[in-house]
């Protein structure tokens, strides 16, 4: 493979990988903090609003990380066009 750039995944991209963590971990803690403050506006107990509101993190949770894969996937196929035509650019120069 001379002159081809390996492939990485998302998980082990530079940019990508810490971007997708952050984003899991905001979306998690956002979900767990607005379920839990409707709650206790709402007076429920403390049982159900703790399962309510770990439920909704969970399930924002998995909704950011869904959006943050989709969004970064289609950010790098976007670079990885932009390089490859860079590359034939400077190639037709030569």
């Amino acid at each position: 493979m001379s002159g081809i750039d390996r492939l990485t995944s998302l998980r082990s991209h530079p940019t990508a990988g810490p971007a997708i963590r952050r984003a899991k971990a905001v979306g998690g803690l956002g979900g767990f903090l607005i379920a839990a403050l409707i709650g206790f506006q709402n007076h429920t107990p403390f049982a159900a609003l703790a399962i309510r509101a770990l439920e909704v993190g969970l399930g924002c949770n998995v909704v950011v990380w869904g959006a943050a894969v989709l969004i970064w996937k289609r950010v790098l196929v976007a670079q990885a066009a932009g390089a490859a035509r860079l590359r034939s650019q400077q190639a037709k120069a030569e």
